[in-house]
């Protein structure tokens, strides 16, 4: 005759739990590695600073389509940003070049200079000003933002775009 045991009801839960938490300790990462990225030697080909890459005549109207509402008004309602996308950029460094999984991008990193320390940006250029990705963090909330033929905000987009803001942030 069995006869019920909390020794033996605890044993086995204690079983169980050990199980499945060592389960949960062997699973295999999500997704491919992250991109490598490396900080070049500066190129000038679309200015010596932010301002001038953002006000560059063959990049300034795709700059405008990246951040779309984003870019000249607080766009909160729909999910957007508080602060004007441009405002990212209002004090940023020289952009510098970067190489990441093969391909050069140009890198305009900046913050906007009342909230610096909050409120951070990213715009990545492909080297033929065909592409950009940019990454916007604001008080906690990150906006990824892609432009160009086929440009989408995927997985992929959002560790290119985490590869080169880890890049930068080392060189400092």
């Amino acid at each position: 005759m069995w006869t019920f045991s909390i020794r033996n009801h605890v044993g086995w839960m204690l079983l169980l739990l050990a199980a499945l938490l060592t389960a949960g300790c062997v699973l295999p990462s999500v997704g491919p590695p992250p991109p490598r990225a490396a900080v070049l030697t500066p190129d000038a080909r679309f200015g010596g600073s932010a301002a001038d890459v953002l006000g560059h005549p063959d990049l300034a109207p795709k700059v405008r389509a990246l951040f779309g509402a984003d870019w000249e008004a607080t766009a909160t309602a729909r999910g957007g940003t508080a602060v004007q996308a441009g405002e990212f950029f209002g004090k940023a460094d020289p952009p510098p070049r970067l190489g990441i999984d093969g391909r050069q991008y140009i890198a305009v990193m900046g913050c906007a200079p009342a909230v610096c320390r909050t409120h951070r940006g990213l715009l990545l250029i492909q080297a033929d000003g065909e592409q950009l990705r940019a990454r916007l963090d604001e008080a906690g909330y990150t906006h990824y933002y892609a432009f160009g033929l086929g440009a989408v905000v995927d997985p992929p987009t959002r560790a290119l775009l985490d590869a080169a803001w880890t890049a930068l942030e080392g060189r400092g």
